[in-house]
This record gives structure tokens, C-alpha cells and sequence, in this order.
């Protein structure tokens, strides 16, 4: 650890927030003179407390983080301290020390110098909103920490533990939250049953989520709108993936859907055979209040109605949030494709609304052993990494394969054509590829292993982004994708790290994705 970089993030921190009470004690003075200064001000206030804890927080633990993990937080720091320079350069402009100074006091209670001090303040508090988008991402990393200075900060600072089941809960608890689940037995979080009972199914009204193995559920006397998913496993994988399946929903109970562009989880449904041996597990989603029956991205893709740029940057943005918080909880997904995208109507109904991520039928924990087994189906196989393609698969899954088919995603949404078609109305038909793919793609490519011909599939995608995206969707959207579909290639300069990708913590593997991937695509603006 970089003593020079833990004391330059030390110092930013402390100058940011010196900085922010300058902004606080120079509005305070207009509050009680203008109702809308006053409501800015405690907008501002609202903010930037979530942002202070994390401040102090990262303070407090900086000399326990790794080197790309202390750098990248530096970095964004710097954006933060330039972001308020900037206002509190505005805001001394019209301070009641320099009007008195000017002999201009009177023009204090004006209307233009309240304008002035309002759009500061809006300003203001919407680079600080962009920032913290920026910011949480590697915030969440420090949860893969195996350092236990974290857990004895957490502890520390919030003195012997949080309530976990508050209604309000910070980013602290949210934190301690997710790292409980991580360690053996669940930590406090290990308490918490998720177990459903099929009693409060009985005379629920269920609708199959067409191209999908998921369905809403409406239980009687209920207008709260539940998403059920069934995981299946292997024999003899049970125990394992009975495990997995507690754990990620402990998760998915304190994710945040706006953020991360995933469901809460209610809890889970076991089945068992007439054996009495555990035979499947479904993940109950929550959905969004007032929710209408969703559809997969892979239905909106088929009907090929434009949609603006707004949305398709709305869904990819989404999509990557979801990714990266899956790894940050340890986990790899396996099964990244437009099928497992659900997308809910907006509330006015006339466009396409929120969207999230499921799909979790082959997901596991990133650190144990993956399962060798493949297919066949070209439909499936066109978004996974030619290292996992196919009916004999070749490597053990990792994160990167997951960031290659968030790629292949990315390309399908960014052009807004699917690659997949099916001649007939039904999704139960024999799959073809769709005319935007550009190629031929059939089963009998992915029968043998023929790993050349896999990689010619991975180039013409690359080559597809390269000439389709750039005059869609521009040029760093371009970049973003062809970075994931290339994120292991040897000469990939934007995943390459000093000694591979490859790294205890997978915290080396995040730092990346954010800084390359997510901060990139957050910042694009309509």
C-alpha cells in the first residue's frame, strides 16, 4: 500500500468536506429570506449526509485498501473537491461579506442574487447525484475485503452493530448487511429465514413470462406483483446449491432495485420429489409498486418498434449496474442474454419502463468450483465466451466470461435488433439467427470442440460493433462493448492489470469494470 496515495485520499476527503460546510454557512444565511434557497438547502443537506458517512468511512479504513482500489477512489475524489471549488467559487460572488464589501448590501435581497444562489445550489446538487453514482460502485467493492479491519471498523462505528431490519438503512448497514452474508454461516444475517411457505400461494393467480422460465405471481387478496424463477441443479449438487441459493437472496434482500437494476427477494420456495429429496428452488422476486406483467428485452427486441436512445441507454446502464453487483457479492451469473432481462411498462404505460436482471438458473459463488457442463443450442452459446461454449467446455467459469456476454448484450441492445428470431409467434419454435446478426450460426457449430471456429463467431461480433454502433450510439459506447468482448484477450489494455486479472478479493477484476465500464457508460449523456 502506497503511503502517498492512502494520505492524498485522507487529504481529499478532509478538503471536501471542509469545503461543503463553506457551501452550508454561506446559504444559511439566505434561507430564512427566500422559501426556495430554503429548499435547496436541505436538498443539499439530504445528499451530501449519505455521502459524508462514506467519507469519513473510507477515511477511517483507506491504509486497508489495495493499491487499485485506493487509486481509483483518489481519482474520483478529485472530481468531487473540483465539483465543490466550483460552487463555493460561485457562491462567494454573492456572500453578504463581498455585496457589503461593493456597497452593495442591498442588492442581497434581490431577485437576481437569489437566482444566482438557487442555480449554484441546483448545480450543485446534481453533480453531486452524478458523482455518488460514480462513487458507490467502488464503495461496494471494499464489500469483497477479506481484511477483517473492515468488519471491526463497521462494528466500531456503528457501535456493536446496526438493526439490520431498519426501515431507513444507511450505507453502513447496508454494508454490513452484504458482508454478513459472506462470511461462514451468514454472520448476523445468518438469523434471517427466507424460507416461504406454499401456503401463501394457495389461490394465487400465476402467468408464464414468455422466452423465460420465470412467472408473476398475484396472490389472492394481494395487488403486490411477485416474480417466481425455478433453479434447477445437477444430482449430488444440491447441498451446494441449496447454499448458494440462501446466500444471493440474503443478498438480494437489502439490493437496492433503482441502483442495481435487480429485484429484492421476498425468500425462497423449496420443492421436493415424492422422495422427499429436494428437487428445485425458486427465487420469489418483489417487483416495483404499481407493477404491470413485465416482458423479457428479448420480446421488445423481436418486434423491432423503435425506441429513442433514452431508453436503450436507459436498459444498458441497468444492465451493467446489475452485473457489477453480482460480482461485488461474489457471485458469477452464467447466463447473461436478453431472455433473462425483464422489462416493466412505464407507469404513464406508453414506453418502456424499469428494467432488471434475473436468470439466476446456473449462477454460483465465484470461489468454488464451476461445473464443466455445456449445450449445444447456438442461441444460447452466442453469449458465451468461446472458452465456455459448446457441449465440452474447456475453462472453469469467471468473472470475465459474465463481462464478455454483457458485452454481446450491449451490442444487441445498442443496435435494438435481436440476433435471435423465431419464424413463428411462439417461443417454443426452432430458433434461427436474425438477419442483424450477419451470419450463419446453427447447433452442429457448437457440437465439437472447435474452438477456431468459436473465436471466428467472437471476431465477426467485434466487427459487427465496430461498424454498426458507432453512428447509433456513438464512439464510447462502441468502446465499452468491444472492451467486455475482448476483456480476455492478451492485448486488451483496458482489463490487463499487473499480474493478470486474477486476484484474491476479485477486488483487481471490479476496479476494472467500474472504472472502464460502468463509469464509462454512467457518464454518457442524451
Amino acid at each position: 500500500m502506497s503511503a502517498e496515495l492512502v494520505l492524498a485520499v485522507v487529504s481529499l476527503i478532509e478538503g471536501s468536506i471542509k469545503l461543503v460546510r463553506k457551501i452550508k454557512a454561506t446559504c444559511h444565511t439566505y434561507r430564512t429570506a427566500d422559501e426556495e434557497i430554503n429548499e435547496r438547502y436541505t436538498r443539499l443537506e439530504f445528499v451530501w449526509v449519505k455521502t459524508e458517512t462514506q467519507l469519513k468511512f473510507l477515511r477511517k479504513i483507506s491504509d486497508h485498501l489495495t493499491d487499485d482500489l485506493v487509486q481509483s477512489q483518489l481519482d474520483l475524489l478529485q472530481t468531487l473537491k473540483g465539483k465543490l471549488v466550483q460552487a463555493v467559487s460561485r457562491l462567494e460572488d454573492v456572500s453578504p461579506e463581498n455585496a457589503v464589501s461593493r456597497g452593495k448590501a442591498i442588492d442581497m435581497l434581490r431577485k437576481w442574487k437569489f437566482a444566482l444562489i438557487k442555480n449554484s445550489l441546483d448545480e450543485l446538487i446534481a453533480g453531486l447525484e452524478a458523482w455518488q453514482q460514480l462513487f458507490d460502485p467502488t464503495w461496494f467493492l471494499m464489500i469483497l475485503m477479506t481484511d477483517k479491519v473492515l468488519d471491526n471498523a463497521l462494528l466500531e462505528w456503528t457501535d456493536g452493530g446496526l438493526p439490520l431490519s431498519s426501515q431507513e438503512p444507511n450505507a453502513l448497514s447496508k454494508m454490513l448487511a452484504i458482508r454478513s452474508t459472506l462470511k461462514p454461516g451468514g454472520g448476523e444475517q445468518g438469523n434471517i429465514h427466507v424460507n416461504l411457505g406454499h401456503n401463501g400461494l394457495k389461490g394465487a393467480i400465476e402467468t408464464a413470462i414468455s422466452m423465460t422460465t420465470a412467472r408473476t405471481i398475484l396472490r389472492a387478496g394481494s395487488s403486490e406483483l411477485l416474480i417466481a424463477e425455478l433453479i434447477t441443479f445437477q444430482p449430488g449438487a444440491a447441498p451446494q446449491v441449496k447454499e448458494d441459493v440462501k446466500n444471493l437472496a440474503k443478498k438480494l434482500r437489502n439490493v437496492d432495485p433503482d441502483t442495481f437494476g435487480l429485484l429484492g427477494c421476498k425468500g425462497i420456495l423449496k420443492h421436493h420429489d415424492s422422495a422427499k429429496k429436494l428437487s428445485a428452488i425458486e427465487f420469489i422476486y418483489r417487483t416495483p409498486r404499481r407493477s404491470r406483467l413485465p416482458e423479457t428485452l428479448r420480446q421488445h427486441l423481436l418486434r423491432q418498434n423503435p425506441v429513442s436512445l433514452t431508453i436503450v441507454m436507459r436498459i444498458a446502464k441497468q444492465l451493467v449496474r446489475s452485473v457489477h453487483y453480482i460480482h461485488t457479492c461474489g457471485f458469477v451469473h452464467k447466463n447473461i442474454r436478453p431472455e433473462n432481462i425483464l422489462v416493466f411498462p412505464s407507469v404513464e404505460g406508453s414506453s418502456l419502463g424499469q428494467s432488471f436482471l434475473i436468470g439466476f438458473t446456473d449462477f454460483r459463488n465465484a470461489n468454488f468450483q464451476t461445473n464443466m457442463y455445456g449445450d449445444a443450442a447456438w442461441h444460447r452459446n452466442l453469449y458465451r465466451h468461446p472458452q465456455r461454449q459448446g457441449a465440452f467446455v474447456l475453462e472453469r467459469y469467471i468473472m470475465q466470461h459474465d463481462i464478455y456476454s454483457l458485452g454481446v448484450c450491449l451490442l444487441e441492445i445498442g443496435l435494438w435488433r435481436s440476433f435471435v428470431w423465431y419464424p413463428v409467434q411462439d417461443d417454443t419454435a426452432t430458433p434461427v439467427p436474425g438477419m442483424a446478426l450477419g451470419f450463419t450460426c446453427s447447433d452442429r457449430d457448437f457440437e465439437a470442440v472447435r474452438l477456431t471456429g468459436q473465436k471466428e463467431i467472437k471476431e465477426q461480433l467485434v466487427a459487427l460493433a465496430k461498424k454498426e454502433l458507432p453512428p447509433r450510439v456513438g464512439d464510447t459506447y462502441t468502446d465499452i462493448v468491444v472492451s467486455c468482448m475482448t476483456c480476455l484477450d492478451p492485448d486488451n489494455e483496458t482489463f490487463r492489470a499487473r499480474g493478470g486479472l486474477i486476484d484474491e478479493d476479485g477486488i483487481t477484476i471490479g476496479v476494472k469494470f467500474v472504472e472502464h465500464v460502468l463509469s464509462s457508460i454512467i457518464n454518457i449523456s442524451i
